[in-house]
């Protein structure tokens, strides 16, 4: 019979994890590109999201409104995004990526990716798919089709 975790000490080690994992990927993100982790993230939620309005934002990185709109307006400041008016509502807006936005975006994915398989594939034993699909299934973003 399998003994019970302490789900407590769980958490605790899931916190550690991600931490450590940022910390890994924002350090080669900050050296390699000049960019913020939390710079790259809001990227890829809006290149990966048609008509990307704040609220879509904030959705995909479960974060606020007001927190979404101040990313959009630092990543604005940077002049990797820009807000359009809606096509289909001119009460709303839509963030795009620039050029530029998306050439850093792109350069931050292969930084990050290459940071984390040196990290995670050694602690797993290259077994990234199974840690994957494990993620996907706590991740309510990725349950539900969004992430």
């Amino acid at each position: 019979m399998t003994e019970t975790p302490d789900i407590v000490r769980v958490l605790q080690s899931l916190i550690r994890v991600e931490v450590d994992q940022f910390d890994v990927v924002d350090a080669r993100l900050r050296a390699d590109a000049g960019m913020l982790l939390i710079e790259l993230m809001p990227l890829r939620v809006i290149a990966g999201t048609t008509d990307c309005r704040v609220q879509d934002l904030a959705d995909g990185m479960g974060i606020s409104v007001g927190g979404a709109s101040k990313s959009v307006d630092r990543l604005a400041s940077r002049g990797w995004v820009r807000r359009e008016p809606h096509p289909g509502d001119r009460r709303s807006s839509v963030v795009r990526l620039t050029p530029e936005g998306d050439r850093v975006r792109s350069a931050g994915d292969r930084i990050a990716a290459d940071a984390l398989r040196h990290s995670l594939a050694g602690a797993l034993g290259g077994d990234l798919t199974t840690f994957d699909a494990l993620l996907a299934r706590l991740d309510p973003t990725r349950r539900d089709g969004r992430g």
